[in-house]
């Protein structure tokens, strides 16, 4: 009778726990995330390791910084990874909609012009840069180059890099005629790796033995962090949650994003700079 007692006990303990571990997974919360090209490879690995032992799981998409802004504003994403800042009319639409817009700043990016690794050029100032991207300079021997001409890499609209680029360097409202327009920074990379007379521009994140970067005005990012400040091509990276929404998962995977120092080594690791 006692054996019969213990076995059901038993068979009951078991079920409860069976079915609350159940119920635990159908409680796995998804955070969903947009955005930028730049931040996706570090916001995917940093996830990953967020994730473990937790309930929770990530949806995460790149289709570019604008676009990000655009679905945290649309509710189709929790968290959008942005290169830019908010853009006016997207503030003004997230206000007409009575959404609060809520930013944090991750850290730190810096923008690399690059170009093949059998280019003669390793330096270029700032002011060759503007007037190759604005159609001033198109051949190399301007630079102190070969003859030939100048193939200009571009971005497309939606990226938050090109929208930074061509605040700083090109044209606000290029002729798009002047350039070779590629839809991310590894695209742009491929293409230059590829084309000698190429220049392009992509995050130091991205950096590979395949192209050469260009010193600015003598300036190596790659090789001195502490010229941080000095640098023309730097730009701020944030993530964006609707205020109302920004729950207890979301604001404590932030938490793990920018103070937690596991968080913060991750960020470094990527090529970015924290936020300090």
């Amino acid at each position: 009778m006692k054996t019969t007692k213990l076995v059901m006990l038993f068979i009951t303990a078991f079920t409860f726990c069976f079915f609350l571990i159940r119920c635990e997974k159908q409680q796995m919360i998804t955070i969903r995330v947009q955005g930028s090209t730049t931040i996706e490879p570090f916001m995917r690995k940093v996830s990953k390791e967020f994730q473990t032992n937790r309930n929770v799981t990530f949806e995460i998409s790149a289709p570019g910084s604008r676009s990000g802004i655009n679905a945290l504003i649309d509710g189709k994403c929790d968290i959008a990874m942005s290169s830019m800042e908010i853009l006016p009319e997207q503030a003004a639409e997230a206000r007409e909609k009575g959404i609060s817009v809520k930013p944090f700043l991750l850290g730190y990016d810096i923008i690399i012009p690059i170009v093949h690794p059998s280019n003669s050029v390793s330096d270029i100032s700032f002011d060759d840069l503007k007037k190759v991207y604005r159609g001033e300079l198109k051949n190399w021997a301007d630079l102190g180059g070969g003859e030939s001409a100048i193939d200009v890499v571009d971005r497309g609209h939606s990226s938050g890099t090109y929208n930074v680029w061509h605040h700083t360097v090109a044209p606000p409202e290029p002729a798009e005629s002047l350039y070779t327009v590629k839809p991310s920074n590894s695209s742009v990379l491929a293409w230059v790796s590829e084309h000698p007379d190429a220049i392009g521009y992509v995050s130091a994140a991205y950096l590979n033995p395949e192209v050469k970067p260009l010193t600015l005005d003598g300036i190596a990012m790659t090789e001195n962090d502490s010229l941080l400040s000095e640098y023309h091509l730097k730009r701020p990276l944030f993530l964006y949650v609707n205020e109302e929404k920004f729950d207890k998962n979301i604001k404590t995977f932030i938490i793990f994003l920018i103070i937690n120092d596991r968080g913060r080594e991750l960020l470094r690791d990527a090529g970015f700079f924290y936020n300090s």
